[in-house]
C-alpha cells in the first residue's frame, strides 16, 4: 500500500513540476518591444500627456521615459503592495505572462535596447 500511496505522490510532483515549467514564459529576441506593447495597452489611460494622469510626473510617452523608470515598473506590476508601492493598473492587474515579461525586462536592467 505505501509504494501505491509513494507512486502516486510521485506521480503529483512530476505533473506540478511539468505544469509549472509550462507558466513560465521564455521571451526570445528584445524585451523592451514587448515590454512597451504592454504598456500601451495597459498604461497609457493614465500615464500619458492627454492621459487622465497628465499633471503628474509618471507619464510613459516615451521610450526613455519607461526605461527611466524600469524599477518602479516591475514594483507595481510584481512586488507587494504596500503603503508606497500600489498594484498596477489600478483596479486590476497584468497577466502573469506580462509581469513575467516585464520582470525578465528588470532583470537585464530595463532597457530600450538589450
Amino acid at each position: 500500500m505505501k509504494k501505491i500511496q509513494l507512486l502516486a505522490l510521485l506521480i503529483i510532483l512530476f505533473a506540478s513540476a511539468i505544469a509549472c515549467k509550462k507558466d513560465q514564459v521564455t521571451v526570445t529576441g528584445a524585451y523592451f518591444p514587448k515590454v512597451k506593447t504592454i504598456i500601451q495597452n495597459n498604461c497609457l489611460f493614465c500615464h500619458s500627456s492627454s492621459g487622465t494622469w497628465a499633471g503628474r510626473p509618471t507619464k510613459f510617452d516615451t521610450d526613455d521615459q519607461i526605461a527611466a523608470v524600469y524599477a518602479a515598473i516591475k514594483a507595481s506590476v510584481a512586488d507587494p503592495i504596500t503603503i508606497t508601492n500600489k498594484r498596477m493598473p489600478q483596479g486590476g492587474s497584468l497577466s502573469a505572462s506580462d509581469v513575467d515579461i516585464i520582470v525578465q525586462w528588470y532583470n537585464k536592467g530595463g532597457k530600450i535596447t538589450d
